[in-house]
């Protein structure tokens, strides 16, 4: 459900030494392909968050004490890149605040996405049932 101009909320980009790292070690067409689906996927979370969220996926569960859902997601930029970002709206100041952790090949996404988490959480991960 698209939402209306005076609804957007402003998106805010937090990038980590990891990430830099990453983009700069790719190619120029590979960085150009990450930049680009970076600007379109700011542009449905901002307009259009539900489809965002759809585009957006979880490689691994994470189960957190007090049943809190994680905000860590994995965004495909073409066939074998993978973004691994954290989405979290803060709605005192009106925004959303995108943290992007790392820029892996698709082979390496699961590895990546569960050191991630457990830096994030650390102990807050539910450690029962089906959890990282």
């Amino acid at each position: 459900m698209p939402v209306s101009p005076r609804e957007r909320t402003a998106i805010t980009e937090q990038t980590t030494p990891g990430f830099r790292h990453d983009l700069d070690r790719l190619s120029p067409d590979d960085r150009a392909r990450v930049l680009e689906t970076l600007r379109r996927s700011y542009g449905l979370l901002r307009d259009n968050p539900r489809s965002f969220f759809a585009k957006a996926q979880r490689p691994l569960p994470i189960h957190l004490k007090g049943g809190l859902s994680s905000s860590l997601y994995s965004l495909r930029v073409g066939r074998d890149i993978r973004l691994i970002m954290a989405v979290d709206d803060d709605p005192v100041f009106g925004q959303t605040l995108v943290t992007l952790f790392r820029v892996v090949r698709h082979g390496e996404v699961d590895r990546s996405y569960r050191s991630i988490a457990h830096l994030l959480y650390r102990n807050r991960i539910e450690r029962n049932g089906r959890a990282l």
